[in-house]
């Protein structure tokens, strides 16, 4: 991030005490909630350094927003990795750091029976049920958090609950009720290979009762990872009125790769192979009985971490992601070093495009016993990463809007684009008053009485050399109705994902 390096910050102490933030503008009287992100907030312990920016401590980040005003805090999570590294100064392994004073047993002895250590939940924080606010990472622990002062109040490992799942994912989907459907992997699965799990943990009253979310927890369906020596890197997926679309694509967690791993103490991330030429393996499943359509459909090799949206339409599937060129992708990439210095801005290592795949349900595999389905850009000349759409009224159905970040070239902005018609683009650019800023994932809250599908504000997390702040646009143009500016001496940090819980439908959240 050329002249954003300071902006990749790690924090040493919290924020737990809420601060007023100075609002210029007007921040419309509707939005009252709690704006949650989370993300890795600390990297540094001494002078020992987490290696890439999948691996720092866990922060949680608290905007409330009520009648116009503003109050910020956020909470360094205490979890056993974090009061383990501060009590042995030490930094224990993570996805792409290894842990230098380790021996080869005990290496082998963390993998097959990992330990309390890999709680560092810094990926995404989702309510449950409408009650109930969890923090999650890519691992089989979560953990439920105290609304109030995002203290951890219980780390749920899924283990124990559902035997056949080894990890999660931070990417659930949420139906009306609260209910999740999510997924991970067994590695051990039937026949001795990898396989691929979809669970969902019932909401409703039964999931607000609950002391914890895997109580409610249903395996939905089961499918075989089509590598016989691994399976597929895999961090959201996408559900349709009727079914869950899961793609296999060119990155690999490779099991001989692995080993080699832990027997030269290199970290997990170099066990993740990019067949830069592999087609993607189009899975779909139907969510409401588990049954697997047996077609095998593919498209062009290509890497996603975020699916956008998928809806059906006649016979067919519209699958919107945001989509990297399989020939540039290389997780190892996004190291701290290289985002810190800026590294991949501008280069197809970087650059990610909206791209629509169209899966015909009824058409007829070919010779090879496929069925092809076309992929194209919806937009090529725009950067398009961290996608958000109005979530609660269109995931699984028909949409026109989509918002998203460009943190590919600066300034850095957020992007808003009708996938109808990729012509229609808004974009808001920050840093304009000479400060380097940073915008996180923006958050759509959509208005009480909503006359269109962009009736609403986006909330952005904007980190700032001068001061961070809360940046309110209007879904609709992009403009900037409001900010709310933080003190200059507090301090917050990067985040990846989070959610807008508003006072009406998580009164006990907010």
């Amino acid at each position: 991030m050329s002249g954003y390096g300071s902006l990749l910050r790690s924090l040493s102490k919290s924020t737990d005490k809420p601060v007023r933030a100075i609002v210029k503008g007007e921040i419309p009287k509707w939005v009252n909630g709690s704006l949650y992100r989370n993300g890795p907030g600390r990297f540094e312990f001494g002078n020992n350094r987490y290696e890439h920016l999948f691996d720092g401590q866990a922060c949680v980040h608290k905007f409330t927003v009520q009648n116009g005003e503003v109050f910020y805090s956020n909470k360094l999570l205490e979890t056993k990795s974090y009061q383990k590294t501060i009590e042995n100064n030490k930094l224990f392994p993570n996805f792409g750091t290894t842990d230098k004073g380790s021996n080869i047993y005990k290496r082998f002895k963390n993998f097959f029976f990992p330990p309390e250590t890999s709680d560092n939940v810094n990926v995404n924080i989702l309510p449950y049920a409408q009650d109930h606010l969890y923090a999650l990472t890519e691992t089989h622990l979560m953990c439920k958090l105290d609304p109030k002062n995002l203290s951890i109040n219980h780390t749920v490992n899924i283990k124990e609950h559902v035997g056949s799942i080894k990890s999660t994912i931070a990417h659930p989907h949420i139906e009306r009720d609260g209910t999740w459907i999510t997924m991970g992997v067994n590695p051990r699965g039937e026949n001795g290979g990898a396989h691929y799990e979809f669970v969902r943990f019932k909401g409703g009253d039964s999931g607000r009762k609950s002391k914890h979310i895997c109580e409610q927890a249903q395996v939905i369906a089961s499918i075989p990872s089509s590598n016989k020596n691994g399976f597929s890197y895999f961090h959201s997926f996408a559900v349709t009125e009727n079914y869950i679309v899961f793609l296999e694509q060119c990155l690999q967690i490779d099991f001989k790769s692995l080993i080699e791993s832990l027997i030269k103490n290199k970290p997990r991330s170099s066990a993740l192979i990019s067949y830069k030429d592999m087609p993607t393996r189009i899975h779909l499943i139907n969510k409401h009985n588990g049954n697997i359509l047996k077609k095998k459909f593919v498209t062009d090799p290509q890497f996603t971490f975020h699916y956008i949206n998928a809806y059906e339409k006649d016979d067919q599937i519209l699958l919107d992601l945001s989509s990297y060129d399989s020939k540039y992708f290389n997780v190892e990439n996004f190291s701290y070093e290289n985002m810190k210095s800026g590294k991949l801005m501008e280069t197809n290592m970087l650059k990610a495009l909206a791209r629509r795949v169209r899966i015909p349900l009824t058409k007829p595999e070919n010779e090879k016993g496929e069925v092809y389905c076309e992929i194209k850009d919806i937009n090529s000349d725009l950067p398009f990463e961290l996608p958000v759409i109005n979530y609660w009224k269109n995931n699984g159905l028909f949409y026109k809007y989509v918002y998203g970040t460009n943190h590919y070239k600066n300034p850095f902005s957020i992007i808003k684009m009708n996938v109808e018609d990729p012509r229609e683009v808004y974009e808001f650019k920050y840093g304009q008053d000479g400060f380097h800023a940073l915008p996180s994932e923006p958050i759509f809250v959509e208005t009480h009485h909503p006359k269109s599908e962009d009736d609403g504000v986006l909330l952005v997390m904007v980190l700032c050399e001068k001061n961070d702040y809360l940046s309110v646009l209007d879904a609709k143009n992009l403009n900037e109705i409001a900010r709310a500016d933080i003190p200059e001496e507090v301090r917050g940090a990067f985040t990846f994902h989070g959610f807008f819980a508003d006072q009406k439908n998580f009164q006990n959240i907010v």
